[in-house]
């Protein structure tokens, strides 16, 4: 092992120490992770109090807003965060807080936990339109 260690050059050993040092703690992809769904869960509360209010402004029941389906899909793609965005907020830091092609893995957890959780919700959302229209 020893006679391993002494075959690399000071410029490889350089690389390795860094690529050491660049590893993602779990802890804090963990923490990443969960605000990414703390935020999710914040503009899903947002955006349904906001279309409300549209669809009170905009004609009531007579408004676009007013139809389940339209105010459904408007709530889910306005509470998602666009995953080239959080790409792009990434790369505008220039590597202020850590190397950026590490930062960017929880961005992609983050918005792979929105999908999820938005399938829950939907499948959520059909189940109980089916039992209302059983009864």
């Amino acid at each position: 092992m020893l006679l391993t260690f002494f075959c690399f050059s000071s410029k490889e050993l350089m690389w390795i120490a860094s690529v050491c040092y660049m590893m993602v703690k779990p802890e804090a992809f963990l923490v990443a992770v969960m605000m990414g769904a703390l935020l999710h869960l914040i503009l899903l509360g947002f955006n349904a109090t906001s279309i409300h209010c549209l669809c009170d402004v905009s004609g009531g029941s007579k408004s676009i807003f007013a139809k389940k389906k339209n105010s459904t899909a408007l709530l889910l793609i306005a509470s998602q965060k666009a995953l080239p965005v959080l790409v792009a907020v990434v790369d505008q830091l220039g590597g202020t807080f850590g190397e950026p092609g590490l930062l960017i893995i929880p961005c992609v957890a983050a918005h792979l936990n929105q999908i999820i959780m938005d399938s829950f919700l939907i499948t959520f959302w059909n189940k109980k339109d089916q039992s209302l229209a059983n009864t």
